[in-house]
């Protein structure tokens, strides 16, 4: 997962630094969320008791649900191509479902 959300984090950086992404919406609110994404997992799983590994997981799966929402802005205004959104959107849908499910366990 930590491996997935890196990967989601390199493709927004990678859509952002292209030559059309200076037009892009919410240029640094979609970058910071899509980085504290794997921040957020990762101290999730470096704290000691479930109930801050549940809450690190659940603000993980917030920035996840932001950075979806950053690129859905862009895809509707044709900021951004169905091409290169939808690989980008269902890597972040993937995340938030391993996410649910560590955190239904």
């Amino acid at each position: 997962m930590l491996d997935a959300s890196e990967r989601a984090a390199d493709r927004i950086n990678e859509l952002i630094d292209c030559p059309t992404g200076r037009r892009l919406l919410h240029v640094n609110q979609m970058r910071n969320s899509a980085q504290a994404i794997s921040a957020n997992i990762a101290e999730g799983f470096g704290r000691g008791t479930e109930g801050d590994r549940a809450r690190m997981l659940r603000i993980a799966r917030a920035e996840a649900e932001e950075t979806i929402r950053h690129l859905s802005a862009n895809l509707r205004a044709k900021r951004v191509t169905p091409r290169k959104y939808w690989p980008i959107h269902n890597l972040l849908v993937v995340i938030v479902k391993m996410l649910n499910s560590l955190l239904h366990r």
